[in-house]
């Protein structure tokens, strides 16, 4: 059992966000900011000296810059050499901000707290040396501590600056970054023209969603999360992580005088002639995220395989093509009265799984969308094939209106290309301002997803290495969950059936206590950690779908214990 008050997602702060919650610490908290400064250098220094295993023991180089960043680096230089720390090294601190005309360090350009951390590492006895001993310093180093610039770059890395970095990336010494690596927008993930990849990065008290977004994640090494005592009160962050916390949060324990019903029925419009393995995997995935019934609606032909595959599941089947002697319009008569019967009885639906494109597909998930009831709204995902339908044809559209606050689309970036295009000729004058490429979607993946679920009125979970869910109130989540061993045909499918099954046992509470952002980026998770245990198993090169599917119990094991328990006392 668990409480699930307990448990709240981590807020991923913009860099403005972050400036805000240093300046409320300290004018309302009364926490000097030479406080917070040494509490983040003494952070990156006991960081460097715990982890030999990433930076080995020897002598390093600190480079800092001329802002709050470089305070940073010359307060851990001092640490780590007066032995204030447990532990010490022999530092070299090369300071590659300005420098006057004398060629030294320049006060007078240095952010008021870089300058205080240099008088007092110049009191300390340590000399600080430029970029000209760059190139000494590194020979016979071990390590590299990156305190350039930190979360306040704000224009790309050239010049004098980019050969700085390309001379550290040229000697292969592995990097610590502090906060962020230098060169990667603390906001979006973008390299400002070049970045510094570190082994490791310490970022200060919240996650920056640059380390998050791609190909800033790539450059950031491990993440350390470091507590130095910044409330985060100031800060309402559009983006929080989807973790084990909010699936906690969402799924809560399961009743002990429950039944089938109460864990809901979910609806799969999935599988086409020959494509009935996305409706097994879709099917599998819902079943083994806790629904209480699971019905398949596919074409007669898999009838069988459906029924052997997955024998828990109820099989719905329709003619994909006129049986003998049967005209067209009695074929979608019978299909109308199918579908209209599913719909009806189901708590949740998903659509789209290897359903194909051809006309009965077509004509199916039209039949799908007209047969949702209008007096109350069941939750609605949207994936793979629905959603090519759906670019292909902007009259199904109008059948998914913006009111309809429960509905989910899942694509990965090249659908939602398609879906923006689409988007482009329905509504004139409101495409995306990020491009229409997928390399523009990938370079953008929370605004693209964002701004779409705005425009559109529904859940966007646009997938990638880290999966980003938008909902059309601007709230958005990220999973960093997951491995590449997932990137194999079928996972699609397996999501969208856990997502189906979550959000049929919250659906009571879809609105209320649990947002359909917060629902769906918990299925995002419960996917991505299933992977993670299933690549544990079995490594990442051959990962299966099914093989995720199969791990999803031991990922909620521990979420609910409803035995009845009798204790016998005495003697």
């Amino acid at each position: 059992m668990h409480d699930a008050s307990l448990f709240s997602s981590q807020p991923i702060l913009t860099a403005a966000e972050m400036r805000a919650c240093d300046t409320h610490t300290m004018t309302m908290g009364g926490v000097p900011s030479q406080v917070l400064m040494e509490r983040a250098a003494r952070a990156v220094a006991q960081y460097l000296l715990d982890r030999v295993d990433l930076f080995p023991a020897g002598p390093v180089v600190v480079l800092c810059g001329s802002g709050n960043n470089g305070g940073d680096g010359l307060a851990a230089a001092r640490f780590l050499a007066s032995g204030a720390m447990k532990g010490t090294r022999e530092v070299r601190v090369i300071y590659v901000g300005r420098c006057n005309e004398a060629g030294e360090p320049d006060e007078a350009r240095m952010s008021v707290e870089c300058a205080r951390q240099y008088r007092l590492a110049q009191a300390a006895g340590m000399k600080i040396e430029t970029s000209a001993s760059l190139a000494d310093a590194l020979h016979g180093a071990t390590a590299v501590v990156d305190a350039i610039f930190g979360i306040g770059l704000d224009r790309p890395i050239a010049g004098a600056m980019a050969e700085v970095l390309q001379m550290i990336i040229a000697s292969g010494l592995p990097v610590l970054a502090v906060d962020i690596p230098s060169g990667v927008n603390a906001d979006t993930g973008l390299v400002m023209g070049l970045a510094l990849p570190a082994r490791a990065t310490v970022t200060m008290q919240a996650l920056k969603a640059g380390l998050l977004l791609y190909p800033g994640a790539d450059l950031c090494g491990e993440i350390a999360v470091a507590e130095i005592g910044v409330t985060l009160a100031a800060a309402e962050p559009r983006l929080h992580m989807a973790d084990e916390a909010l699936l906690r949060r969402v799924l809560e324990p399961r009743t002990r005088r429950s039944h089938k019903g109460t864990y809901g029925r979910v609806l799969l419009l999935c599988g086409s002639v020959g494509m009935s393995g996305a409706a097994v995997l879709c099917a599998r995935a819902a079943l083994r995220s806790g629904a209480g019934l699971v019905e398949v609606l596919t074409p007669e032909e898999n009838r069988v395989v459906l029924q052997a595959a997955v024998p828990e599941a109820i099989v719905s089947a329709y003619a994909a093509s006129p049986l003998i002697g049967q005209s067209d319009a009695e074929r979608h008569a019978a299909l109308r009265e199918t579908v209209r019967r599913a719909v009806a009885n189901a708590d949740a639906v998903v659509a789209g799984c290897g359903l194909g494109r051809s006309d009965t597909s077509r004509a199916a998930l039209d039949m799908l969308l007209s047969a949702l009831p209008q007096n109350r709204e069941i939750p609605l995902v949207l994936d793979a094939d629905a959603l090519n339908l759906l670019a292909e044809d902007g009259a199904l559209w109008a059948k998914v209106p913006p009111e309809r606050t429960q509905t989910v689309i899942t694509p990965h970036p090249a659908e939602m290309v398609r879906l923006f295009n689409q988007l482009s000729v329905d509504r004139p004058g409101q495409a995306c301002g990020c491009g229409r490429s997928v390399s523009e979607i990938l370079a953008h993946l929370l605004d693209c997803a964002a701004e779409y679920a705005q425009k559109r009125g529904v859940t966007v979970v646009l997938k990638d290495a880290h999966t980003v869910v938008a909902s059309p109130d601007g709230a958005c989540r990220i999973c960093t969950a997951g491995n590449a061993g997932m990137a194999t045909g079928g996972s699609g499918d397996a999501l969208a059936g856990i997502m189906g099954a979550l959000l049929s046992q919250v659906r009571m509470r879809l609105g209320g206590t649990v947002s359909m952002a917060e629902a769906v980026g918990a299925a995002v998770y419960l996917h991505a950690a299933a992977g993670d245990i299933a690549a544990e198993r079995l490594g990442e090169c051959g990962l299966l779908p099914s093989d995720l599917i199969d791990t999803l119990p031991l990922v909620t094991q521990n979420f609910s214990n409803s035995c009845t328990r009798v204790e016998w006392m005495g003697d």
